[in-house]
């Protein structure tokens, strides 16, 4: 049995880490600025209201937690610093050597035996995703300088479908993974990563 925090719990991705979570037997606490959009409280589940993009809002919230898991994720398409300010805040409110999992996207790398096909289609990607890819790779770096034990999870895109129970994974994320990634393989990913040290301060692409 884990003590999880889950920040961006009320997201579509981060309910299935909540829901997940607890049918695994977690304690889970789940932190959004409106944790009233989450199921009634159960057995295990715990409900903290927090804005990451406030300075200070995440102080004791994350204490005497054995994870925590960052679903944060960006509306839209424009400029965001949801990645790298809210990780920031998340990284401030741990002490070190802490475990951290975030979400970022496969799409910031290209694997190495990519063809010209799918390095085009990067390219193409990367345009029209640059502000969010910038701020994810703004966040990426920030936890590579520091002293957290942290795995940065890229998935391939996301859908709603059901679990196939055997995701692909890449540790370091130089190999071809799958082209979706259902959220709910995602979510058990995320889980099961947290005392996997192949994952620890590196990067890991994932797809269902």
């Amino acid at each position: 049995m884990t003590s999880i925090a889950v920040v961006g719990a009320a997201g579509r991705t981060g309910r299935i880490v909540v829901e997940q979570a607890l049918a695994a037997g977690h304690h889970v606490t789940a932190i959004a600025r409106r944790p009233g959009a989450l199921r009634p409280a159960g057995p295990g589940l715990t409900f903290r209201a927090a804005d990451v993009l406030t300075p200070g809002s995440l102080q004791g919230l994350l204490d005497g937690h054995d994870a925590v898991i960052s679903a944060l994720g960006a509306v839209g398409r424009g400029p965001t610093t949801v990645y790298s300010a809210g990780t920031a805040e998340i990284v401030s409110a741990l002490r070190p050597g802490a475990r951290l999992l975030v979400i970022s996207s496969a799409g910031l790398g290209v694997p190495a035996g990519a063809g010209p096909g799918a390095r085009l289609a990067a390219r193409l990607l990367h345009r029209l995703m640059r502000h969010t890819y910038t701020d994810m790779a703004r966040m990426e770096d920030l936890l590579a300088a520091g002293s957290l034990t942290w795995t940065s999870v890229r998935p391939t895109r996301l859908t709603d479908r059901p679990a196939t129970g055997r995701p692909r994974v890449c540790v370091d994320a130089t190999a071809k993974v799958g082209a979706q990634t259902s959220r709910a393989d995602l979510a058990a990913f995320l889980l099961d990563a947290i005392a996997d040290p192949r994952t620890f301060r590196t990067v890991v692409a994932v797809s269902s």
